[in-house]
């Protein structure tokens, strides 16, 4: 097992924020990077476009036994994931 990473998502995570998210998480497992934590403690919105950049980074992970942590999520980013079910999809700590 690799040593964990951290990587800082920006403020909003949507349509015109996704494009770099995706690359730098895409960057980060193109390095064989697996062992991932997201902090979202300056995150306050992110849409679906994000949920799915998270998704499909998860599964990447997943696939070579790797782990994702999303830490420090506020209140409006944890009601989406909440909402939208992801919540269980995602391992999540404050």
């Amino acid at each position: 097992m690799s040593e964990v990473l951290t990587y800082k998502a920006d403020e909003r995570v949507d349509t015109r924020t996704v494009e770099k998210f995706s690359q730098e998480l895409k960057d980060i497992l193109d390095k064989g990077q697996y062992d991932l934590e997201i902090d979202m403690s300056d995150t306050v919105y992110i849409s679906s476009v994000g949920l799915r950049v998270l998704l499909s980074t998860q599964k990447e992970i997943d696939k070579h036994g790797g782990s994702m942590v999303i830490k420090k999520t506020g209140p409006a980013v944890k009601k989406v994931f909440e909402v939208t079910g992801f919540i269980r999809l995602f391992r999540i700590e404050d």
